[in-house]
């Protein structure tokens, strides 16, 4: 007698599966949502990094560093020079040798564009700490157009620069703030000042622009409380352009887009549309201030995380503010000695 062949029937293989298929469509979800989490606290403890620098720069200078720092030509230099906070950082975030190796007495571009210069070699180093894992540049190298006096600042001639990318961008003022906090007539001390009130300042030691720029902020000077005031947060996805849906709208446009990018130093948000979509050649204004648009003084924060993005505050800590916060909150923790009360409802 012939014995009958044990095995799976095809109707069985295919229930099998489909039952595994429905496994492992429930686990990857699972899976994406452990790896955004890990990817998230790796983002945070970045900024939680940088809030140590700061204060360890603070404990040397008895200051926190500058947005950015800008030098005219003289005393060695042929033409102006600017250089961020990042770059200020890198001695406290164990990167001596890329400190070390820039020379600050030149600019940190190629003039008139052409091949690499041994600066912009320096800044094309793509530094962990400055990237956040979410973000999809990982440090990636890019080029960039400079014109010529950025920002007004005489003595700078046009070129290109090139550098690696940061995913950060410090908090150095508010604009549009009657749009952004609707204040009442009675709250007569909320007026739109416009200055740079962030912790971190445009500075300079050159007698000629002392009127121009501001001296750097200590903790004393942090009369709104180190706990009350924002130093650093994220401005992922540049120097392409992000809208709401983390969806590329225009490549390669996006100033500051580096750790060591002088545009990198100012970060004014004045709020976007809510979709964050060009309008024409620009990001719309609207009262959206985390996560609709990462265009540059723009938006406060872009992040590529769930429902919020990190923040740096003075005191050191990071903390993660949902999209959805009241813009009250996020403006006035911008502000470092201006008074205003932050709402409880963070």
């Amino acid at each position: 007698m012939l014995k009958r062949r044990q095995g799976f029937t095809l109707i069985e293989l295919l229930v099998v599966i489909a039952i595994i298929a429905v496994l492992v469509g429930l686990l990857l979800p699972a899976v994406q949502k452990v790896r955004e989490a890990a990817a998230r606290m790796k983002c945070s403890n970045n900024l939680k990094q940088m809030g140590l620098a700061e204060h360890n720069y603070h404990s040397t200078f008895g200051k926190f560093t500058c947005s950015y720092d800008i030098k005219l030509p003289g005393s060695g230099r042929t033409t102006s020079t600017i250089m961020p906070w990042g770059f200020f950082l890198l001695p406290y975030l164990e990167q001596n040798n890329v400190y070390a190796a820039y020379d600050q007495n030149t600019i940190s571009y190629t003039p008139g564009g052409g091949a690499i210069t041994p600066n912009g070699t320096v800044l094309s180093n793509s530094l962990q700490v400055y990237n956040c894992p979410s973000s999809p540049n990982n440090g990636k190298q890019y080029t960039f157009t400079v014109p010529a006096n950025p920002g007004g600042i005489p003595g700078l001639p046009a070129g290109k620069l090139y550098a690696a990318t940061s995913d950060y961008t410090d908090l150095s003022g508010i604009r549009n703030w009657n749009t952004l906090v609707a204040p009442t007539a009675a709250e007569t001390n909320l007026v739109d000042i416009g200055q740079r009130h962030g912790i971190l300042r445009v500075t300079s030691s050159e007698p000629a622009l002392q009127s121009a720029v501001s001296p750097a902020m200590s903790v004393a000077s942090n009369t709104d409380g180190t706990s009350n005031t924002f130093m650093l947060t994220e401005l992922a996805g540049r120097p392409d352009l992000y809208n709401a849906s983390r969806t590329v709208i225009a490549q390669g446009v996006n100033p500051g887009a580096g750790w060591g990018d002088a545009f990198n130093g100012e970060h004014w948000p004045n709020g976007t549309s809510f979709d964050g979509n060009l309008s024409g050649s620009d990001v719309a204004n609207g009262t959206c201030l985390i996560n609709c648009s990462n265009l540059e003084s723009r938006g406060a924060a872009f992040s590529f995380h769930d429902g919020g993005a990190n923040f740096l505050v003075a005191d050191g800590s990071v903390r993660f503010f949902s999209k959805n916060t009241n813009n009250r909150v996020i403006v006035f923790m911008i502000t470092a000695a201006r008074g205003e009360v932050v709402p409880s409802d963070s």
